[in-house]
């Protein structure tokens, strides 16, 4: 649809998912302020963004409305991060961590079915329904949110700025590039493969291809646990071995080939997500940062660069990078100290440093 509206190439259009992730990147490294203030402040960016994006004359305003959107999911995604680590025992960072990026996976689900209303008003109505839909979740979390304190078992979203970290593992924050620059490929460009021969699908059943994120609901509470029981490392290459298996099976033919690619991709990337953000957060909230803001500049980079690739390369010419970056995500988490990975708290162990307030 934007192609027709701005006369614009897949490559070109994909700048549109590059810009909201480029607002997520940006989003971990801006200064911290009063949490609770902060997420109040990121739920309205996010709505009057769509509003605006619903608005645009232009592509180019299209792109800044998309850019200030991720600014304000990232700093509510970061802000979630930090405060398990800091609110809840080692023991279940996990599991909680997986308990969030699963419901990003379920927002990006809704998010679908939301884009699928585009089909009858047009895309600029799905965008002002997206922005009064966020309005409205959010409110209800951050209500909730508000009024529950860590000493009943909430998250705590006030408290004082500032604080400091533990460190950034350079291995996490270079692995950030990777994982979603993956997922975000595979999800911008199948659409594209789907729509062309052999399939030669309507857009309607190409976009299906989302559904595979219904799997990933239960994969980020699985690897979460995973993560509890034998350690980051150990999950992030498992996953990377199977999610690569995945993408190659995208080669064959065939529709359910797309489907295991497609499956692979977003139950890859929210495990890969999980075992990495659990472990950035139990480094601190700069830590935290660091690692988003490498992620979605990986993952900005993936609908520009990949489409250029499938144009000039085929399908084969976009697959290979991707299975080469997950690759490397391994890689770094073995030769990574285990330490590293998952915050240690057993006897004889020193205490975590305290961590500092979400933004």
């Amino acid at each position: 649809m934007l192609d027709h509206e701005f006369g614009t190439n897949p490559a070109v259009t994909g700048l549109t998912m590059t810009a909201g992730l480029l607002g997520f990147a940006v989003a971990g490294l801006l200064p911290e302020g009063d949490p609770a203030r902060t997420l109040r402040r990121a739920m309205w960016l996010i709505v009057a963004a769509s509003l605006v994006a619903a608005l645009s004359p232009v592509f180019a305003v299209l792109l800044l409305a998309r850019a200030a959107q991720g600014v304000g999911v990232g700093l509510l995604v970061a802000g979630g991060l930090a405060d398990i680590a800091r609110n809840h025992p080692a023991s279940l960072g996990g599991r909680l961590t997986g308990s969030l990026i699963g419901g990003t996976a379920i927002g990006g689900l809704l998010s679908r079915l939301t884009g699928y209303s585009a089909l009858w008003l047009g895309w600029r109505a799905a965008f002002a329904v997206g922005g009064v839909l966020a309005l409205a979740f959010l409110s209800f979390a951050l209500n909730r949110l508000s009024g529950t304190g860590p000493e009943n078992g909430g998250i705590r979203v006030g408290g004082p700025p500032g604080g400091r970290g533990a460190g950034v593992p350079v291995g996490l924050v270079v692995a950030g590039f990777g994982i979603l620059f993956v997922n975000i490929a595979v999800f911008d460009l199948l659409p594209y493969r789907l729509a062309g021969p052999p399939f030669h699908l309507p857009t309607a059943l190409a976009d299906l291809v989302y559904l595979a994120f219904v799997p990933a609901l239960v994969t980020a509470g699985l690897a979460g646990r995973a993560i509890d029981r034998f350690g980051a490392r150990a999950v992030v290459l498992a996953t990377a071995v199977i999610g690569i298996g995945c993408l190659l099976t995208g080669l064959l033919p065939s529709l359910p080939a797309a489907a295991v690619m497609a499956t692979g991709s977003i139950s890859g990337a929210v495990a890969l997500h999980t075992a990495h953000s659990g472990a950035a957060a139990a480094h601190g909230r700069v830590a935290v940062g660091r690692y988003l803001t490498a992620y979605y500049v990986g993952g900005a980079l993936a609908a520009p660069l990949l489409a250029a690739a499938y144009q000039a390369g085929g399908w084969t010419g976009a697959v290979l990078p991707l299975c080469a970056a997950w690759a490397a995500v391994a890689m770094l988490a073995f030769f990574s100290p285990a330490s590293r990975w998952r915050r240690e708290t057993g006897p004889g162990s020193p205490p975590p440093e305290p961590l500092p307030a979400a933004p």
